[in-house]
């Protein structure tokens, strides 16, 4: 989720820059480029990951992380598709659209029939249909009413040619596949329009550069503006934006247009900075593996036995790391030995007494991370930014737990974090859903058959 906003985000304030800066100007080639290469920029930035250097914390940090407990019943196995069942189903439903659509306008094309001819070393397709001047790839096509005495207006070949020359087709192609799979970003639309509308100021430029009158082109434009025929991925010569064909075939260069191409360049480096993933140089990775190993639970006990020593000793199975001045902010730094506390039972005769669920005692086996608890402590560990987290001079703990369940397929859904601070909440339910990106558990079972698990970790961190 986190990466889709940040292409939306990106691809966004890239886009309001063309416009502010760039549309306007009489730079059609550096625009091309422009255009192009943010869109794609904004797509790839949020998967480049780049290493920054250590800052030095203002205070001292106390971070523990403890071990997960399972204590939340089994429950029931649900046949209702959850929202994310229904997220991807709409998700697909929509992209396959857009992509019958895009196959749907190739094919057309091909399908076009007509007499194929070689004119000024130019494909070209004779159609008998009245079929208004188009390119694609390396194709001209119009019908056989603007082949007059074997020549074609100039001035519509100058135009189509300069689409096929210029490869303008690919730069739709890309724009119109980005589309198909990006729909849920708003920005492509725009993107698709600004990109198109360039390659026809692009065109007409090509055009006007033959000392051809201008008065006369933008009346043979508007001459062939009745016909209207689109096949989505074409460049047709009655593109319909005539308006602003019209106002940039009569603007000139502005002075400003060398000042606005420096600016438009930093703004990409601010997007990257912006939008690329950081992650920090030194220990992060080292501290991960030296996390001191915890014993694992035997996963035959049975549930049963897990709930009365849950309710009557708390076991805490914790991890302390310390940051000191010398370690950055999201180092988590191996210090002191591993504690493991009991809580003193009461008189028994003041116990209370767990009371069973019958789904528990038939379960045979819990959830099971791959690689056990420890790797999924140590994998939160070392992904906790805790550089993001702020307090206050009496603030001297932070703690959230985050409950979940682990389905039936072994994947983790229902993530909740019960803390005060909705920060250090959302930095660990984060922390929490990279370490188990495409991970698949081993799923508890009950008689034999896997069904989902409620479970806990808790974090917690302290500051001196």
């Amino acid at each position: 989720m986190m990466i889709i906003l940040k292409i939306i985000l990106g691809s966004s304030m890239l886009l309001a820059v063309y416009y502010v800066l760039l549309q306007k100007e009489k730079i059609y080639r550096f625009n091309r480029f422009y255009l192009m290469f943010s869109i794609l920029f904004s797509y790839a930035v949020p998967f480049i990951s780049i290493q920054s250097e250590n800052l030095k914390p203002s205070n001292r940090i106390q971070t523990t992380v403890e071990t997960t407990q399972q204590v939340l019943d089994i429950t029931k196995v649900q046949e209702n598709f959850n929202l994310i069942n229904w997220l991807w189903i709409i998700y697909g439903t929509i992209t396959l659209i857009f992509l019958i659509k895009l196959i749907h306008s190739f094919l057309a094309i091909k399908k076009m029939k007509g007499k194929r001819i070689k004119y000024h070393n130019q494909n070209i397709l004779i159609t008998k249909e009245h079929t208004s001047p188009f390119s694609f790839w390396n194709t001209i096509y119009l019908g056989e009413n603007y082949l007059i005495d074997s020549k074609i207006d100039p001035r519509i070949f100058l135009h189509e040619k300069s689409h096929l020359e210029q490869k303008h087709s690919v730069d739709v192609i890309i724009i119109e596949i980005l589309k198909a799979f990006t729909w849920f970003n708003p920005s492509i639309f725009f993107y698709r329009k600004a990109i198109i509308t360039n390659h026809e100021f692009l065109a007409d430029e090509s055009v006007l550069k033959n000392d051809f009158n201008i008065k006369d082109y933008q009346n043979l434009i508007l001459d062939e503006i009745i016909l209207n025929q689109n096949y989505n991925l074409t460049h047709t010569f009655n593109f319909n934006n005539t308006k602003k064909r019209f106002i940039m075939m009569n603007t000139k260069k502005s002075k400003m247009t060398i000042i606005k191409k420096v600016i438009s360049i930093p703004v990409l480096l601010i997007a990257f900075g912006l939008f690329v993933q950081k992650t920090y140089a030194g220990n992060v990775e080292s501290a991960a593996k030296t996390f001191p190993e915890m014993p694992e639970k035997d996963s035959e006990n049975k549930a049963e036995n897990f709930a009365e020593e849950h309710i009557k000793s708390s076991a805490k199975d914790s991890s302390t790391v310390e940051k000191t001045k010398d370690n950055p902010a999201n180092n988590f730094l191996p210090s002191g030995k591993m504690s493991l506390e009991k809580e003193k039972s009461t008189d028994k005769s003041s116990e209370i007494q767990p009371k069973i669920d019958s789904n528990l005692q038939s379960t045979t086996t819990v959830a099971e991370y791959p690689g056990g608890q420890n790797e999924l402590r140590n994998k939160v560990a070392s992904l906790f930014d805790a550089s993001k987290i702020t307090h206050g001079k009496e603030q001297k703990m932070m703690k959230t737990d985050i409950t979940y369940t682990v389905d039936e397929n072994g994947r983790v859904t229902n993530i909740n974090p019960a803390g005060n601070n909705k920060t250090f909440n959302d930095e660990a339910v984060s922390a929490f859903k990279k370490a188990n990106e495409n991970v698949v558990w081993k799923p508890a079972e009950k008689d034999g058959k896997a069904v989902p698990y409620g479970m806990k970790m808790s974090l917690t961190m302290s500051f001196e």
